[in-house]
C-alpha cells in the first residue's frame, strides 16, 4: 500500500465547467460544487448511475464504501487538481487546479466521502507506506515477497524469502498467511526447506474523527511446520499478540508496533517482548514516489536499526519495492548486518495506466 493508490475514477466532464464559467457566480458550497462538477458523470447520488452517461469508462461509485474509502485524500486531491493522467487514469477526468482552490477541493472531497452510507470504514489517508518490519495498522489487499540475506559468526549464513497473502475483511478486519522458505548453512552443511507457516488476523480498534490516527489489534500464530533440528523452525506453535499504531507528524509517517512472542510449550518463561518503530516521508506527491524510512527493531535486549528506501514501479503505485539493511546495535559480536526488502503488489488496484 499502499498508501498512494489509484484515486480510482474521480471523473468529471470538461463540458460542465464550460457552462459553469459563464454563470454569474461560482458554486462554493460542497453540494453545489458536486452538482456542478461531478454529478454529470457520478450521478446526483454519487452512485455513478446516470441516464445519459458522459464517459466511455465506468465512473467510481462513491456509495460503495469498499471502493470509495481506501484511497488517501492526497490521491483524490492530485486527480482533481491535475487530472486523471497524473495518477495513470483516463484523460476523461480533467484538471481543476486552476478552477478550485485547495480549500474548496478539500471541502469537495469531504462531501464525496459522505456518500459512503456505512460508518466505521477507515479511509485511505490512514494507509501509510509499508515498513519492512513494522506491522501496518491499516487493513490491506496485498501480495508480498520479502527476501533477506544474512551472515553470522564463522561460516554461518542464511538466505530466505517469505511469501505473504493479505486480504481485507469487511470494514476493519484483515487476515493473512505467510509461507517462509529458508536456506541455512553452518559448519559446511546447508539445509533448506519450508519454515514455520504463519496465520494472522487483525482488526482496527480505533480511528480518531479527523482520521489522523489508527490503532489495530492483531494475533499471529506460527505453526511448527519447519524442521527445528535443521534450524528451520521453532518446533512448537508460537503466539504473537500485538498492537499497531500509525499517525502523521507534518510530512512524516510514524508507525509503531509492540508484541509478545509466546511459545506454546512454555508461554511464560520463554516469552519475548518485541517492538518496532518506523519514521518515513515521501519525496514527492506522485503515486509512485520514493519513500525514505528508518526503523528501530527490538526483541528483548536485541536492538537494530533498518534504514530503507521504497519506490513504486508503476505509475499507479500498485506495484512497489523496498530495500534496506538491518544493522545491529547490541550484541554485535554475534550478530551481523542483513539485507532485507520486499516486492509488493496491491492486487485489487490497476497495475497499468488507463489508455485514452
Amino acid at each position: 500500500m499502499t498508501h498512494r493508490r489509484r484515486a480510482g475514477g474521480l471523473c468529471v466532464a470538461g463540458i460542465v465547467w464550460a457552462s459553469v464559467a459563464t454563470a454569474a457566480q461560482m458554486p462554493t458550497e460542497p453540494a453545489e460544487m458536486f452538482d456542478a462538477f461531478c454529478a454529470v458523470c457520478h450521478g446526483e447520488d454519487g452512485s455513478g448511475q446516470v441516464e445519459n452517461p458522459a464517459l466511455d469508462g465506468e465512473p467510481m461509485d462513491f456509495t460503495d464504501c469498499a471502493v470509495a474509502t481506501p484511497e488517501p485524500d492526497a490521491d483524490w486531491e492530485l486527480v482533481i487538481t491535475r487530472g486523471g493522467p497524473a495518477a495513470g487514469l483516463s484523460s476523461e477526468m480533467p484538471s481543476y487546479g486552476d478552477t478550485l482552490t485547495g480549500g474548496q477541493i478539500g471541502t469537495l472531497i469531504g462531501y464525496i466521502r459522505g456518500f459512503c452510507p456505512e460508518p466505521g470504514w477507515p479511509i485511505g489517508t490512514l494507509n501509510f507506506p509499508r515498513p519492512i518490519f513494522t506491522e501496518k495498522a491499516f487493513p490491506e489487499n496485498e501480495f508480498l515477497l520479502l527476501p533477506e540475506v544474512s551472515e553470522g559468526p564463522g561460516d554461518v549464513s542464511r538466505v530466505g524469502i517469505r511469501a505473504i497473502y493479505e486480504r481485507r475483511l469487511g470494514r476493519r478486519g484483515h487476515v493473512e498467511m505467510r509461507l517462509p522458505f529458508e536456506s541455512f548453512s553452518a559448519a559446511g552443511t546447508r539445509r533448506s526447506g519450508l519454515g514455520d507457516v504463519k496465520l494472522a488476523g487483525k482488526y482496527v480498534v480505533h480511528t480518531d474523527r479527523a482520521m489522523t490516527r489508527i490503532t489495530t489489534a492483531g494475533l499471529e500464530v506460527s505453526l511448527p511446520t519447519g524442521d527445528a533440528d535443521d534450524g528451520l523452525g521453532h518446533g512448537t506453535a508460537v503466539f504473537e499478540p500485538y498492537l499497531a499504531f500509525g499517525t502523521t507528524l507534518g510530512d512524516l509517517y510514524l508507525q509503531t508496533q509492540v508484541k509478545v512472542e509466546s511459545p506454546a510449550r512454555d508461554p511464560v518463561s520463554e516469552a519475548e517482548f518485541g517492538y518496532n518503530a518506523y519514521v518515513g516521508f515521501d519525496v514527492s506527491e506522485v503515486l509512485n514516489t520514493w519513500t525514505l524510512g528508518l526503523e528501530l527493531n527490538g526483541v528483548d535486549r536485541d536492538l537494530a536499526l533498518t534504514p530503507q528506501l521504497r519506490k513504486g514501479l508503476t505509475r499507479t503505485g500498485a506495484i512497489a519495492v523496498a530495500s534496506g539493511v538491518q544493522i545491529p546495535i547490541t550484541h554485535r559480536d554475534t550478530r551481523r548486518a542483513r539485507w532485507v526488502g520486499y516486492f509488493l503488489w496491491e492486487y485489487l488496484d490497476p497495475v497499468f495506466t488507463v489508455k485514452d
